[in-house]
């Protein structure tokens, strides 16, 4: 068996879930039994940056300029919202 190294061209599968309407969370299904392939794409940079106050004076800076929720250096508590709602998004099912 040939050997991969960890996060280098691994194959990866998500199994298909139906969503409950009922449950609180919009990730949670119950699983079907069909399997996708799929590549994912994750970072782990952000997570070691601190939002200290040069982050502060970041985001006070370029919310003058833009969207302030547009810009990339957001309170932490916001951040992990829009990547989770990123992800939702990433991963929601194709209605047709």
């Amino acid at each position: 068996k040939a050997q991969q190294k960890l996060g280098i061209s691994m194959p990866s599968r998500v199994e298909n879930i139906v969503r409950n309407p009922e449950s609180e969370s919009l990730l949670i299904g119950e699983p079907t039994g069909e399997f996708q392939d799929v590549i994912l794409f994750f970072g782990i940079i952000d997570i070691l940056q601190d939002y200290d106050i040069s982050k502060k004076l970041e985001h006070a800076y370029k919310s003058m300029q833009y969207d302030p929720n547009s810009i990339s250096a957001v309170d932490p508590k916001q951040y992990c919202k829009r990547f989770r709602d990123f992800i939702f998004r990433a991963f929601a099912e194709d209605v047709q």
